[in-house]
């Protein structure tokens, strides 16, 4: 998966960031845990809640849900938060993303994230 290079500072979303099943764009998206790039799929809120069963929602603005076991977190399931490089070639790793990073992602809307 190939997303185009862009900037955090200029809050706009890559061309090639959008849901691999709905294909909607311009939201928060979510990747696998511990997959090779070009293995990944986007889900948007959405969607990631019906990848991740178990997990009923909602979303907030963002991008937190309420866990049993873990209290609130970005995380759905086994998906985390899919916040690009800023050279579009891969995606951070859950724990290395830097801050301009993750305040890009928080920016996005995140959506119809309701699980029904």
């Amino acid at each position: 998966m190939q997303i185009a290079p862009f900037k955090y500072a200029d809050a706009k979303v890559p061309p090639g960031y959008e849901c691999s099943k709905c294909k909607k764009n311009g939201l928060k998206l979510w990747r696998q845990y511990q997959t090779f790039a070009d293995h990944i799929s986007l889900l948007c809120g959405v969607c990631a809640l019906e990848n991740q069963p178990k997990e009923k929602g909602p979303i907030d603005s963002e991008g937190n849900i309420e866990m049993d076991l873990v209290g609130k977190t970005c995380c759905i399931g086994w998906l985390v938060p899919a916040i690009p490089t800023e050279d579009g070639d891969t995606f951070w790793g859950y724990t290395s993303v830097p801050q301009p990073g993750v305040d890009w992602w928080r920016k996005l809307p995140t959506g119809e994230a309701q699980c029904s």
